[in-house]
């Protein structure tokens, strides 16, 4: 049976056949061939030492998990720095998240651009039959007012070949997006298009940076914030982050 990163972390550790770094030159290049060998496949970023001392930082398809100098260890988890308050776990998600989204071409993606002065970004994963998502988009034209754009990624949470997926499929094909996802979140039906698209790529793309459910919202900070939020406490929320950076 395929091994894959979640179901060897219903265990324990890694297991393989490594003895201690003799020297911390070799740790990135013994843990990089460990996860080739154990989790064929697995896309591996970054290897770094970690804050704890004796624990590596590996960013692997997106998330951040830690590993022993040999290889042989891996710590699911977070490290929060209890002077400063900072999690630092987050903030290397933050960072890869916003690596993730630089990569994007905005004409794979749906737009609303910002009237007037743009004050903020923000890339929504959204799925066109959630409700939440629908409210959020309801107050498109208020958010966009407000100087805020924002930049939809397809996130179907039924998954590739479902209802919402296909309709996803067919938004993304229209020939006026725009026109096509206003009317898909108030409830028709999309006309039924298919081209080259997107969709499926966005979706494992969410899976990667942490999208569990929808709307989740990236900001540009790399932050990552699920649910929705009304138009006026998602200006304030953003304002405040953009005050505390």
């Amino acid at each position: 049976m395929k091994k894959t990163l979640s179901t060897l972390l219903l265990g324990s550790a890694l297991i393989a056949p490594w003895g201690v770094a003799s020297a911390d030159a070799d740790v990135e290049a013994r843990i990089r061939s460990v996860i080739g060998q154990v989790l064929p496949g697995t896309v591996v970023g970054s290897v770094s030492e970690s804050p704890l001392g004796g624990l590596y930082e590996a960013e692997l398809n997106g998330d951040i998990y830690y590993f022993s100098s040999d290889g042989r260890y891996l710590v699911r988890g977070e490290i929060i720095d209890l002077q400063t308050q900072e999690n630092l776990t987050e903030t290397k998600k933050g960072a890869a998240r916003l690596k993730a989204m630089a990569a994007l071409d905005e004409k794979d993606m749906i737009i609303f651009p910002a009237k007037g002065e743009q004050r903020h970004v923000i890339t929504v994963f959204t799925d066109i039959d959630c409700g939440y998502c629908r409210k959020l988009h309801s107050e498109m034209g208020e958010l966009n007012e407000l100087g805020i754009t924002v930049r939809y990624l397809a996130f179907p949470r039924a998954g590739v070949g479902s209802v919402s997926y296909n309709k996803a499929v067919s938004v993304w094909c229209a020939d006026d997006r725009r026109a096509a996802m206003n009317a898909a979140k108030s409830g028709e039906m999309p006309e039924t298009k298919e081209c080259t698209n997107p969709v499926e790529a966005q979706l494992n793309l969410g899976h990667d940076v942490g999208v569990t459910g929808t709307p989740s919202l990236v900001l540009e900070d790399g932050t990552l914030v699920p649910g929705y939020l009304p138009a006026q406490r998602m200006l304030k929320m953003l304002e405040g982050r953009k005050k505390g950076s």
